[in-house]
């Protein structure tokens, strides 16, 4: 910002020499760019003579109030406090004779609110990317919505019961939208399953639509799909298998394109995982245990095999884009060790088309959860009942155990907040035969619990974006 201000001064003091035109210009700089102080204090003793009179009074009078003018967008000012960080969790608990998990929010200070308290919540609490509202689902049966405040409550859809009921759900990048896919078992059962994909507008459930229902599964078996639906993380467009290939289609239903021209086997040992920007899918092919990992561009193009290693073993097929869909992490281990107590922890470099093993001490690993950054891959280490969190980071020259004094139990469910600065987790306790839901800084620092005595079982830790 600049302003001149120009005073005529025409009058001589007989005292110091005065300029025609005198120019005060505030420039990008702010204040320093301005006279110092005794400059300022010469032009105002300029307006004290009676001769300059009228002028003195305008000019004093506008001066005084540029120069407040400017202080007052300039300054400093009392810095913000940082806003709390919010986390949604489900938390069962016992009112009288019934025993309900219920929905709530809390901030990292403690304070906390209970969402929809006369539903029962069961799993996938999915924020919205502007973190206005909250999509779960109740019931095996029912999505709902409400905004983080636990107004606007509604159910988007009504589901019948099926047997091994399962949803995922993804919001539109615009935040309006809902795209989710429900599984009902068709694998071990003679009557076929069914895999159906829908889109909401989130206006109730009305608003839902029916996109594909596909029926699997059976005896004889239904080959309609073999696989679920696999949405891409902005909700556009989904992924899964058909007649032995891997296909794509947008969420509404159109575009239906086949990917590969190989057929096999490719979700038996791995899921068709998105890369967070979407322009890429990885998956594992091959023959059972030596699946390599492969990845294909969304459009069908430049299919890779990276691995390319049969005497490495990807154990249980999972696999884990970096944030900047640069990088995998993946659980690799030797062949043989089918039950995954000799494994190591993985990256592979997609650019580079080279892995390398981050852990190099084999044993059981779960839980890998990259930061939003990046920098750092938080996991588990330990058997079912010791199991110790941990964080490497992608050199994997840097190994750091946080929380060490939770001892004997069993930490699960890990997720990062969306400025990378802390991970919440829940906390097995067994000897209180519950869990608690915890929060911790990256550096370990700060263990903080922030369930009460009043929740049996706290679970499902899901931040809201900022």
């Amino acid at each position: 910002m600049r302003f001149n201000l120009h005073l005529p001064l025409r009058y001589g003091t007989g005292k110091m020499p005065v300029p025609q035109e005198f120019k005060l210009s505030v420039g990008s700089r702010g204040w320093a760019s301005c006279p110092p102080l005794k400059n300022l204090l010469q032009i105002l003793q300029l307006f004290s003579f009676h001769k300059l009179w009228p002028i003195s009074a305008i000019g004093l009078f506008s001066l005084t109030l540029l120069i407040s003018l400017f202080l007052s967008i300039h300054s400093p000012g009392t810095p913000a406090a940082q806003k709390p960080r919010i986390l949604a969790f489900s938390a069962l608990q016992r009112r009288d004779s019934e025993v309900r998990n219920n929905l709530f929010v809390v901030n990292t200070n403690g304070a906390r609110r209970q969402l929809a308290p006369n539903i029962d919540v069961s799993y996938r609490l999915v924020w919205s990317p502007n973190g206005y509202r909250l999509a779960f689902v109740s019931g095996d049966t029912d999505i709902y919505t409400v905004k983080a405040d636990g107004s606007g409550l509604t159910k988007q859809f009504a589901g019948e019961s099926c047997k091994a009921a399962n949803f995922k759900i993804v919001w539109f990048s615009n935040s309006q939208k809902l795209v989710f896919a429900r599984s009902c078992d068709g694998f071990t059962s003679d009557s076929p399953g069914s895999q159906s994909l829908y889109t909401s507008d989130t206006l109730g459930i009305k608003g839902s639509k029916l996109v594909r229902n596909w029926e699997l599964g059976g005896r004889p078996a239904k080959t309609e799909i073999s696989s679920v639906f696999y949405i891409s993380p902005d909700g556009q467009q989904v992924a899964f298998v058909k007649d032995q290939n891997i296909y794509k289609m947008n969420a509404d239903g159109s575009g239906m394109t086949k990917l590969t021209n190989s057929p096999g086997d490719y979700t038996s040992a791995s899921e068709l995982v998105w890369s967070p920007d979407h322009t890429k899918i990885a998956f594992l092919f091959g023959a059972y245990p030596k699946q390599q990992i492969y990845t294909i561009n969304a459009d069908g193009s430049n299919i890779k095999n990276f691995t390319n290693n049969p005497q490495n073993e990807v154990y249980s097929g999972q696999l884990f884009w970096s944030p900047d869909s640069s990088r995998i992490v993946y659980y690799g281990g030797k062949a043989g060790d089918l039950s995954g107590e000799k494994q190591d922890i993985y990256l592979l470099d997609i650019n580079r088309g080279t892995a390398k093993n981050l852990t190099q001490k084999p044993g059981n690993y779960n839980e890998l959860s990259w930061s939003p950054d990046g920098q750092l891959i938080a996991f588990l280490a330990g058997d079912f009942n010791n199991k110790k969190l941990y964080t490497i980071n992608a050199k994997g020259d840097q190994l750091n155990q946080l929380a060490p004094r939770l001892e004997l139990s069993g930490i699960f469910e890990l997720a990062w907040s969306s400025d990378s600065q802390q991970i919440a987790f829940a906390f097995n306790e067994i000897q209180g035969d519950k869990s608690n839901l915890y929060v911790i800084n990256r550096d370990g620092s700060a263990l903080t619990k922030l369930t009460n005595d009043k929740d049996l079982n706290a679970s499902n830790p899901v931040w809201q974006p900022q």
